[in-house]
């Protein structure tokens, strides 16, 4: 399944059956982790919610800090390597987990007494067992060795302790602490399940602590660049928390969930392309001949294509639903949380548009753009977030938050145009824009009753049309016969 025949095509059905096999295990995780939100936002109402979603928020930032951009790195490493080399790579990136872990736990028991009291059980937890926590970075090891199925079974073990543990939490009635704990307890097991597996495919041996800074050094222009994204995305919350009350903050973090979701399938959709990048690009070792950047836009742009007409209509779809989205998920007492919904969806998009870029860079070793842009994102929250949240406090907290994304996209988008090309040709704007052109007919021409059933349908059905054309097309930049089809397993994504 993960090789080319017949056709010649490059990247399809490759990074298709690949994204199958992770985006089963995300989708499982996904899944579970809004159930749990939804179960809360119901049973415990809107300020309960928003110091939940202030848990949550806190722990992203703490497990971006403990990934450091290894996660990333590690994946390209493992798509260029040799696969001899994987047990390698996969005892430095212990070291370096271990190490950025510890660390990162330390900080986050000083940073407890700022937080409410409510939450610093769970936060407490995670940062003991902060690098078994954060052990989220195996799906490349999976992939490369033929095993992308396998990315399921953590996120299964994830679902059944976050789903059960939080419904018997509200049905016992246990403090409110016990729900955060319950969230933190579900990620501890999936990494505790995904190091079990990965044991099973290569030796569990640290490397030694000079290896493990080393990998931490190569990955620091990527980890750097990912805190400080994972911060930008959480001004909003944090501001808004200290000049607002506790129910516009589970307003906020109801509607503001739905681009958790957008950032949780951009990495989805991603992070298989990484590895795939980086054999288009080969080890940096042999230098980068053109030919090797050439074969790198050749990849980005169709899958580009593809995830941004996906991305756009599926905004659209949202915009058109939100309204009764939010009241349907989280009940009547949420309905302010409409409009963060729509701001939220078109971030997502925006996103989705830098992620893919950024997957491209990493192969290229051209990551210090990112720490200028996730700066120049923070700066821009910080800055709008001061002007719009006394304003208006729901709106403006989400403007702010989508004029920071556009600044992030506009630095990735200028750093790849530098380094390899225009991602996109002017013959792929009617298939990016397309879908969400149709949606936006359908929206505005069909009934109004009928819009939650037929915006939807009609954003689904004009993204795999848009998917069908773009994988049946051969990029013009493609070479005749692709010497990167993949017909290695362990180089599939």
């Amino acid at each position: 399944m993960n090789r080319l025949r017949g056709r010649g095509r490059t990247g399809g059905l490759r990074y298709g059956a690949n994204l199958l096999g992770q985006a089963a295990g995300r989708g499982v995780y996904l899944a579970a982790g809004f159930a749990a939100f939804v179960m809360v936002g119901h049973a415990v109402g809107p300020e309960a919610l928003g110091r939940y979603g202030l848990a949550l928020a806190v722990l992203a930032v703490a497990l971006i800090a403990a990934d450091f951009g290894t996660t990333l790195t590690f994946g390209a490493r493992l798509g260029a390597g040799a696969p001899e080399m994987r047990a390698v790579e996969f005892g430095r990136m212990i070291s370096a987990r271990l190490l950025l872990g510890v660390t990162t736990g330390a900080l986050l028991l000083g940073a407890l007494p700022l937080l409410p009291a409510e939450i610093r059980p769970a936060l407490g937890l995670a940062a003991v067992l902060m690098p078994l926590a954060a052990a989220r970075f195996l799906d490349s090891l999976f992939q490369v060795c033929g095993r992308p199925g396998w990315s399921v079974w953590p996120s299964l073990a994830n679902a059944a302790t976050l789903v059960g543990g939080t419904a018997l939490a509200l049905w016992l009635q246990w403090p409110e602490a016990a729900l955060s704990v319950v969230a933190v307890t579900s990620g501890i097991v999936y990494g505790a399940v995904g190091l079990v597996l990965a044991a099973r495919l290569v030796p569990v041996r640290p490397a030694s602590v000079a290896h493990g800074w080393a990998t931490i050094r190569a990955a620091a222009g990527v980890g750097v660049s990912n805190a400080l994204g994972s911060l930008n995305g959480r001004i909003s919350l944090i501001m808004l928390a200290a000049l607002a009350g506790a129910a516009e903050l589970g307003q906020f973090t109801a509607g503001f969930r739905f681009f958790e979701l957008g950032a949780a399938v951009a990495i989805t959709l991603c992070a298989p392309l990484v590895p795939v990048f980086g054999r288009a690009v080969g080890p940096l070792e042999a230098g980068r001949p053109r030919a090797g950047t050439d074969r790198l836009r050749a990849s980005v742009r169709p899958a580009l294509t593809l995830i941004l007409a996906t991305a756009i209509a599926g905004t659209v779809a949202a915009c058109a639903v939100a309204e009764p989205l939010v009241r349907f998920v989280f009940g009547p007492d949420f309905a302010a949380a409409a409009p963060v919904l729509r701001i939220a969806a078109a971030m997502s998009a925006l996103l989705i548009a830098a992620t893919v870029l950024f997957a491209g860079l990493v192969p290229l070793g051209r990551t210090g753009f990112a720490v200028r842009g996730s700066a120049a994102a923070c700066a821009t929250n910080l800055a709008a977030c001061a002007v719009l949240i006394p304003l208006d406090p729901l709106l403006g907290a989400a403007w702010a938050a989508l004029l920071a994304e556009v600044a992030m996209l506009a630095v990735v988008a200028h750093a790849f145009w530098r380094e390899a090309g225009p991602p996109l040709a002017l013959a792929d704007v009617p298939t990016v824009l397309g879908p969400g052109l149709v949606t936006a007919l359908v929206w505005a021409a069909g009934p109004a009753a009928l819009v939650p059933l037929t915006v939807p349908a009609a954003a689904g059905l004009s993204a795999a049309a848009a998917a069908w054309l773009c994988l049946r097309r051969r990029a013009p930049a493609d070479p005749p016969t692709d010497p990167l089809a993949l017909s290695i397993p362990e180089a599939s994504s």
